[in-house]
């Protein structure tokens, strides 16, 4: 990149105020943190001037910084790049997008963008090498996060995948019980797997069974993991209870269609809407009768001898 220059730096001349657009990875930065102990810093990070202040602003390698300060390290090796935060900011996740922005990291450096820079939409798009579309829908995600959290991931106790696609549909069913089971699941941390199994739980169960999983719920997992495993019959070779598992899915899924699809039509408000979701269910409709077809003459004929 043009005007752009190696250098060593005081580690006390960063400012790291752009720290809060990435996400924290506490096992990444383990790991990183051994790295730097043994074999010293290999990759600069990425600063430029200070508008104001004349220090130097980290724009990429925050984790680096924080790893060498718990060294107790004096001096980092740096690439100033001559250009304005918010297009450095820009710039950077052009570089960087393949290896590991989550969607509430962009969520993050779009607003820092557009709320605090000003920037238009449709700008943060072109230098992003996005859509305005995705642009759009990316603010309007981290906008509709509750604060706590926005803090869980922010500071890596939540991975995003499972806060983007099971705690954040969970705080929209109820965002303080939510809210409770993020807290109780603190101490022991939860894998996605877990996530959505309290969620999917939680949405489908009636008062009894959200008030377990709220008052404890890594014991309603292992109540769950315990009812599972009896569910499995010993008469049954691996492949019939893959087979029985996926018709209980099905059967699953179908009830909660037949529960949810009325509301879900009549909330829409829009023909396109109504119209797209009537083509999927007559593709669904198309393989159920395949299904029951199959099922039929299967069940008829008999096991074979």
């Amino acid at each position: 990149m043009k005007g752009m220059k190696i250098v060593e730096l005081d580690l006390h001349s960063l400012e790291l105020i752009y720290g809060r657009l990435r996400a924290k990875r506490p096992v990444a930065e383990k790991r990183l943190l051994t790295s730097l102990g043994e074999h010293g810093q290999q990759n600069p990070v990425i600063v430029v001037a200070g508008e104001e202040t004349g220090r130097y602003i980290v724009i990429d390698g925050h984790k680096r910084v924080r790893a060498l300060s718990k060294l107790r390290a004096d001096m980092v090796k740096a690439v100033v790049w001559e250009l304005d935060a918010a297009e450095a900011l820009s710039a950077a996740y052009q570089i960087g997008k393949q290896g590991g922005w989550s969607v509430f990291e962009e969520g993050w450096l779009i607003a820092e963008l557009h709320r605090m820079r000003g920037w238009e939409l449709g700008r943060i798009g072109a230098r992003l090498m996005r859509s305005k579309a995705w642009v759009s829908k990316r603010l309007e995600l981290i906008e509709r996060m509750p604060g706590w959290l926005t803090e869980e991931v922010a500071a890596g106790r939540i991975g995003a995948h499972g806060a983007a696609h099971h705690v954040l549909p969970f705080t929209r069913v109820n965002t303080e019980d939510a809210k409770k089971v993020v807290e109780k699941l603190r101490s022991s941390g939860s894998t996605d797997r877990e996530l959505a199994a309290l969620y999917a739980s939680y949405k489908a169960g009636n008062r009894d069974e959200r008030r377990k999983i709220v008052e404890d719920p890594r014991l309603y997992l292992r109540v769950r993991s315990a009812a599972e495993q009896g569910r499995l019959d010993p008469d049954l070779n691996e492949a019939e209870q893959r087979c029985r598992r996926n018709l209980d899915l099905v059967g699953g899924v179908s009830l909660g269609l037949a529960r949810d699809l009325p509301r879900i039509i009549s909330e829409g408000g829009l023909d396109a809407g109504k119209g797209k979701l009537k083509a999927a269910w007559e593709r669904a409709e198309e393989r159920f009768g395949m299904l029951a077809k199959t099922a039929a003459s299967t069940f008829r004929a008999g096991p074979e001898k």
